[in-house]
């Protein structure tokens, strides 16, 4: 359920991300389904928050997880969820049909608990982009609302294609991602963010190490020499200029300018708007390719 909590604190930000990013585990675990559509559904993360709404399903959530905060009407459903876990009674007090859970990261106590007390929970995690549009497939099933969960699937299929065959064949461009500043954290090639990378022509300079996501050193980065660098933020924030960058100093992206924030909540929850960060990244990464401004 973490994987998407957008959380205050850089250091919060890199344990959610470390524990729930997708390991080895299928896109989805389903359990039984039911003839009839779920009419209660819980969401236990931002993510699948998310994916319920995109998949037509919004007016049929009946509780969803702190920072749940997008479409703006999410922000009214109750919250019986957060990093910390499920509150179970909370959830049974909105009677549901239907819980989504984090395979990768919701709480197995939890999960346990709520099939002792019959509760049907779907288990769903995202580890590359394709699984996206799956998921929302999956949810249009279980939802009864497939028609409009397909048209959001068939769209994000869309624009993924159209990526993929624009910049193919394009230059590379070495990136570091940072997905904290304070400790210096990044994510290798297995990790989902790095297949948005790839998607837009840009290799992930710590594509190759082992663990999913991990501190380098400075002196690592200065090896790697990323010729650009990535961080969740806001595009040209008003307080980009003044940010601490120094961890990149001596590399070509902070000699160039090239330490560029995109736009946090689209790349880091996986969930329908990882279409948006692409088409965000893909178009950063050319505007440096030609070097043009980043307007």
């Amino acid at each position: 359920m973490c994987q998407q909590f957008m959380v205050v604190g850089r250091l919060m930000r890199v344990i959610f991300l470390a524990w729930c990013a997708g390991v080895a585990q299928a896109a989805v675990v389903a359990a039984t389904t039911p003839a009839a559509p779920a009419q209660r559904i819980v969401s236990t993360a931002p993510a699948l928050t998310e994916l319920v709404f995109a998949a037509g399903a919004g007016g049929r959530l009946v509780a969803s997880s702190a920072f749940s905060d997008f479409p703006p009407q999410a922000k009214k459903i109750p919250q019986v969820a957060d990093a910390g876990g499920i509150n179970i009674e909370a959830l049974l007090a909105v009677k549901p049909d239907l819980v989504l859970v984090w395979a990768s990261g919701t709480r197995l106590n939890d999960i346990q608990r709520l099939q002792a007390l019959g509760i049907r929970a779907e288990s769903i995690t995202v580890i590359s982009m394709a699984d996206v549009p799956m998921v929302l497939r999956k949810i249009g099933q279980w939802a009864g609302t497939a028609g409009q969960a397909d048209t959001a699937a068939a769209d994000f299929e869309r624009r993924l294609i159209k990526l993929q065959n624009q910049f193919s064949n394009s230059a590379p461009l070495p990136v570091f991602f940072e997905i904290s500043r304070v400790p210096l954290m990044t994510i290798n090639g297995r990790h989902f963010i790095s297949e948005v990378i790839r998607t837009c022509g840009g290799e992930n300079v710590f594509a190759d190490v082992a663990p999913l996501v991990f501190a380098p050193s400075r002196e690592m980065l200065l090896v790697k020499n990323p010729q650009v660098v990535l961080y969740g933020g806001t595009l040209h924030a008003a307080g980009d200029a003044a940010r601490d960058n120094r961890a990149y100093a001596g590399s070509r992206a902070e000699q160039t300018g090239q330490v560029v924030a995109v736009t946090a909540d689209w790349v880091m929850r996986p969930g329908p708007r990882l279409i948006d960060a692409a088409e965000q990244i893909c178009g950063v990464l050319e505007h440096i390719r030609r070097k043009k401004p980043i307007n």
